[in-house]
């Protein structure tokens, strides 16, 4: 983790991309000063282990992007629901609403690859689907693609338990009715969009019966909740706006709207929330989570006699190094993913 702190811009386009140089005589990965190029060395060391765990892939819509991998908890260390079956997490990643994938190309192919087997690892049955991007889709269509998601597996869970194959996979029936969802920035928005867009959780309520789908808890890492930010181009203009409008329409399609919108009733039925933000996070991020959208939730959600716990920080973490130093074998990089896991355990008890 301390090669993050050598990363001193923490605007999101300057550390994910090509843009910050770096060069040090003893660490030549860092040429070209993407962040994620600084975890290659630590992931390809832990590349045995990682590839151990069991994945799986499946198809789950008509479109080119509608694949997902599943990642299979040993049988030694898989967790258990109170239906005595294995819970799951979905993973939905960023990429400023044009860019992402499950599975990227070398030299980058083992970054989901490594979080997907960490939380395998730790019980977790984990799922990472594609969906679909800007330019092909308009809001709310990415949305719409992971509900999808949600639904196959729920609806297709004998077939995805019993695709495992390696001798040391759990084989223990999956639970469609104790699932997690955890979004990374873009993937956040995307997550909070299909809990409090009007159209998308009527379905979502229409259709969970169906499959017995119950999503018990959100994980919302650098999401963002308004676009209007000052001195922040992408409020206005490229990827944001293609997908969710024009300013006004952004204004009324924005998670803080829509979680304004929510009825008495509908925040009674939320899912629990744990907000988290990277440390070195931009500001205008901080600001976001913070200052308004936490007080905004807890009044919410206190109104109607809940609680909303204080945002999680991933310590020494920047916006995209969150992900990537998974299954690293660094306990500060990875401290954020074990207190995730025990954020989901916690709430096995709590129902």
């Amino acid at each position: 983790m301390d090669v993050i702190k050598g990363f001193k811009n923490t605007a999101i386009d300057k550390i994910n991309m090509p843009s910050e140089c770096m060069r040090d005589s003893d660490a030549a990965w860092l040429i070209d000063g993407w962040a994620l190029a600084a975890f290659i060395p630590a992931l390809d060391d832990k590349k045995a282990a990682i590839d151990k765990i069991e994945r799986k892939e499946f198809k789950y819509g008509q479109r080119n992007r509608h694949y997902l991998d599943v990642y299979y908890p040993p049988a030694a260390s898989a967790l258990s629901t109170p239906n005595g079956k294995l819970p799951v997490l979905f993973f939905v990643y960023g990429g400023g609403y044009n860019t992402g994938s499950r599975r990227f190309p070398e030299p980058y192919e083992m970054g989901y690859r490594a979080l997907g087997s960490f939380f395998a690892t730790r019980g977790l049955l984990t799922v990472i689907p594609d969906y679909r991007l800007v330019p092909e889709v308009q809001f709310p269509s990415s949305s719409e693609d992971i509900r999808d998601a949600l639904l196959w597996v729920a609806g297709h869970a004998a077939e995805v338990a019993g695709a495992a194959t390696d001798s040391e996979s759990a084989r223990t029936a999956l639970d469609p009715g104790y699932v997690f969802i955890l979004g990374h920035s873009a993937g956040a928005a995307h997550t909070l969009v299909l809990h409090l867009y009007p159209s998308l959780r009527a379905s979502m309520v229409e259709k969970t019966a169906e499959v017995g789908l119950r999503v018990r808890g959100l994980v919302l890492s650098g999401s963002m909740w308004y676009f209007s930010v000052s001195g922040e181009s992408f409020a206005t203009g490229g990827p944001v706006k293609f997908y969710f409008g024009g300013e006004a329409e952004q204004k009324e399609r924005e998670p803080r709207a829509l979680w304004a919108a929510l009825s008495e009733e509908d925040v009674r039925a939320f899912p629990e929330v744990l907000l988290m933000q990277a440390e070195r996070e931009p500001d205008w991020l901080k600001n976001e989570t913070r200052e308004i959208m936490e007080k905004e939730i807890k009044d919410k959600l206190e109104s109607v006699g809940r609680e909303l716990k204080e945002t999680y920080i991933a310590a020494g973490h920047n916006h995209v190094s969150v992900n990537w130093a998974l299954s690293t074998g660094d306990k500060k990089g990875e401290k954020w993913g074990y207190d995730v896991v025990e954020w989901i355990k916690a709430r096995f008890a709590s129902s």
